[in-house]
């Protein structure tokens, strides 16, 4: 009997490897289903309701996160500020050249690029190099950077910021009809707000100064086919949310500290 109790705590010991082993594999064949199970209902949802499932946020954050830092922080940077040496833009700002900052526009972009050579990229339009195909002087390029000076509250000069501001209304050299007559830019062009004094070029004088003179062509890269479906549709979502809180209005300071004197201590020391 002794010989036959050892035999059967020989046997346990030898299988719990074996039992160790199949509910690590359950572990891990459960999380894989319930990945590939947010994937689909991520792809299945429209872009525009996304939003309103806080699970399938939280999963695209998860996903996009890593995604980013292998894929878009070489231009855009990994603190989404942007690259002026690039003409990358910052993505956490809420200002966008195309579109309104919707996971469908942001989406769509990530797919085809900007003047990527796909078929279906956004490239309707760049900017002129204006100064080096003779359509503007060397004065005159100054002017106008001096008028968009006075349109962003910097310091101007107020001389050549009026005889810019009459070159830019100008039909004969038409900078209104890309940007606009209030200059707050047109997405439907990629023609960016030359009133919010966000530059993705630069911001120095000289710097606008080039963009005007020698025009800018810049690339986005369509990653329609480098990264999958689901992989874009959660940078999308990502990105949006990230546009979306840097867009919301702040609270008011009584409310704000309001709320800081009603936290409960248990909060403190928090991860």
């Amino acid at each position: 009997m002794r010989a036959a109790g050892s035999n059967w705590r020989l046997l346990a010991w030898l299988a719990m490897p074996a039992v160790l082993l199949a509910a690590l594999l359950a572990v891990i064949w459960h999380a894989h289903w319930q990945h590939a199970k947010l994937a689909e209902a991520l792809l299945r949802s429209y872009p525009q309701d996304v939003d309103v499932h806080p699970a399938l946020v939280r999963f695209a954050d998860a996903e996009a996160r890593p995604l980013y830092k292998s894929n878009c922080a070489g231009c855009h940077g990994a603190d989404m500020r942007g690259n002026p040496a690039l003409g990358a833009p910052a993505l956490t700002g809420g200002h966008w050249l195309w579109g309104n900052g919707s996971v469908f526009q942001i989406e769509r972009i990530l797919l085809y690029g900007i003047r990527s050579g796909q078929p279906k990229s956004l490239n309707a339009t760049d900017m002129p190099a204006f100064g080096l195909m003779g359509r503007l002087s060397e004065g005159q390029v100054r002017e106008l950077v001096q008028y968009l000076m006075k349109l962003n509250r910097r310091p101007y000069d107020t001389e050549a910021a009026n005889a810019g501001d009459a070159l830019y209304h100008s039909e004969l050299y038409g900078c209104y009809d890309c940007h606009g007559a209030d200059a707050r830019g047109n997405p439907d062009y990629g023609a960016p707000d030359l009133t919010a004094n966000v530059w993705n070029n630069g911001a120095s004088e000289q710097a606008i100064h080039d963009s005007i003179f020698y025009g800018r062509h810049r690339v986005m890269p369509a990653w329609k086919g480098r990264l999958t479906l689901e992989q874009i549709r959660a940078l999308a979502v990502y990105l949006h949310g990230l546009s979306a809180a840097a867009q919301a209005p702040a609270p008011p300071l009584d409310a704000a500290a309001s709320s800081t004197a009603h936290e409960p201590a248990a909060a403190e020391g928090g991860d």
